[in-house]
């Protein structure tokens, strides 16, 4: 199994709402998908960083490097070539960064 699609299953699996995939395949040097969703509560924040970790260690990719992990508000996971940042739904709109990718192609998630 890929990476992304372990990521947004995992991010699924949570019910984590809004889930969007970015391709920045063509785009970025750095990596090859942004991945952003909200998380409801600050309980299932935390369990995101537990359940991303656990499932990409169950898959045999490395473990991301997490920004944010005592954060109320903003998880950022940079899992090489798989960015992830989990949002609560204020932080979400406050930084509002889909207007930053309004030109990005996204992915369905069933298409991963």
């Amino acid at each position: 199994m890929n990476k992304i699609k372990v990521v947004v299953e995992a991010l699924d699996a949570l019910k984590l709402k809004d889930i969007i995939v970015y391709d920045m395949r063509e785009r970025s040097p750095f990596f090859d998908f942004f991945v952003l969703s909200t998380a409801t509560n600050t309980r299932q924040l935390q369990a995101a960083i537990r359940h991303l970790k656990n499932d990409l260690a169950a898959a045999k990719f490395d473990l991301p490097n997490v920004e944010g992990t005592h954060s109320n508000a903003w998880i950022l996971m940079d899992a090489k070539e798989v960015v992830v940042n989990i949002f609560t739904e204020e932080e979400r709109k406050f930084y509002n960064i889909e207007k930053m990718w309004l030109d990005v192609p996204t992915i369905a998630m069933d298409r991963l």
